[in-house]
């Protein structure tokens, strides 16, 4: 607070004199713990609080600080805050990143009409950040629309995809699947023919050895002959 304006939360000192609280601590931070009036030495142990003092500050009237811009309100100042915080004539920042103009409450309407910073998300829902120039063309059902007819594109060409693979796959294992049914069948007519050769070198081999057995039994017969003579 400057000097001699009006007192914030008031206190007394032990030195029986009164200054806005928060000033005083502040003095008392730089290390002047001095009362300013007395020079006695500041005990802030033994400040006391002037509640009642305070109300009556706080029913005093007091003029908008905003009084330069037009405001004619007046107001008791305990009611400050309550009027600062929707005064037509405060001044405030423009909400849109990258403007930082200053206007007044009661022009922010008509400044965020024409603000080249303005930027929001569609009120519908879609996701969209509107600008303001795609804001006069966009059609939220429009817009939602054509993601819904792209996506269902996207999901047919993934889903045509799948079934040429999966016709591709079955294509493979029907040809896996003739492959070795054709080696079963070439092993098959090996083992037959494996059979034939051994069954035929069998029989050859049996005519081969009669021959020599019936010689065998004509000399024996022969030489039984001659021992009987």
């Amino acid at each position: 607070m400057g000097h001699l304006a009006v007192l914030r939360c008031p206190v007394r000192l032990k030195c029986n004199h009164v200054f806005c609280k928060e000033c005083i601590l502040h003095r008392c931070c730089f290390r002047q713990v001095k009362c300013p009036c007395c020079r006695q030495p500041i005990d802030q142990n033994q400040m006391l609080v002037l509640f009642k003092l305070s109300k009556s500050i706080g029913r005093l009237s007091i003029k908008c600080r905003n009084a330069q811009q037009g405001c004619r309100a007046t107001f008791p100042l305990s009611n400050e805050y309550l009027h600062i915080s929707s005064c037509p004539y405060e001044w405030q920042l423009c909400p849109h990143e990258g403007c930082g103009q200053q206007v007044l409450r009661k022009d922010a309407q008509a400044h965020d009409q024409s603000c080249s910073h303005w930027r929001q998300p569609c009120p519908m829902g879609c996701g969209t950040l509107l600008v303001r120039e795609n804001q006069a063309q966009h059609n939220c059902y429009r817009e939602l629309q054509q993601r819904y007819v792209a996506e269902r594109r996207k999901q047919r060409a993934i889903a045509a995809n799948l079934r040429r693979k999966m016709q591709r796959m079955q294509s493979r294992m029907a040809q896996i699947r003739r492959q070795i049914n054709l080696m079963c069948e070439s092993l098959e007519v090996g083992d037959l023919e494996i059979e034939a050769e051994a069954g035929t070198s069998a029989r050859t081999d049996a005519n081969a050895a009669s021959p020599s057995s019936s010689r065998h039994r004509h000399t024996n017969s022969s030489s039984s002959r001659v021992r009987f003579i």
